[in-house]
């Protein structure tokens, strides 16, 4: 079976509130996890989204970043999904769409290919940079925009 690694670095143990401590002695959290057997399905047929009433706040300092501090993906993940859906739609408080509850999303229309601009809030996933690549190297156009919920019925598929 397939594997993930999950690698965490943190500047370790620090004292009392935020400063960071003068000497910082890094602390690296590896573990090794299986992909879910449902994702070979998903890739095949897809999946269905439901868009969460929790909103991503704008921190244009942290847009992008995957760090240990995402709470607003924390609640999005403690609210059941209801029947028949998969994973979240994840919306800014602009109602731009940013992310689903656990990937980078991705938007055709004819020729174009669209992924939502993270220059305000999200999470490049580690994916994310290699699937831009692999469709430009197939002569796709990409384009990373602010893509608005209302937008969404434009597009050929997601």
């Amino acid at each position: 079976p397939h594997h993930c690694i999950k690698l965490i670095v943190t500047r370790g143990v620090g004292g009392r509130g935020y400063t960071p401590p003068e000497t910082v002695n890094p602390t690296e959290i590896v573990s090794v996890h299986a992909i879910p057997s449902h994702y070979a399905k998903w890739q095949q047929a897809g999946i269905c989204l439901k868009t969460s009433s929790i909103r991503l706040g704008l921190q244009p300092l942290l847009a992008g970043m995957k760090h240990l501090n995402r709470l607003e993906q924390v609640l999005i993940k403690s609210h059941p999904l209801p029947q028949g859906f998969d994973d979240w739609l994840v919306n800014d408080i602009e109602d731009n769409v940013i992310e689903s509850s656990m990937a980078n999303v991705f938007f055709i229309k004819g020729n174009r290919v669209i992924t939502p601009s993270l220059a305000q809030c999200g999470v490049a996933g580690v994916m994310r940079e290699q699937v831009m690549i692999a469709l430009l190297e197939q002569n796709m156009n990409i384009e990373c925009l602010p893509v608005g919920a209302e937008r969404l019925i434009e597009f050929d598929s997601a």
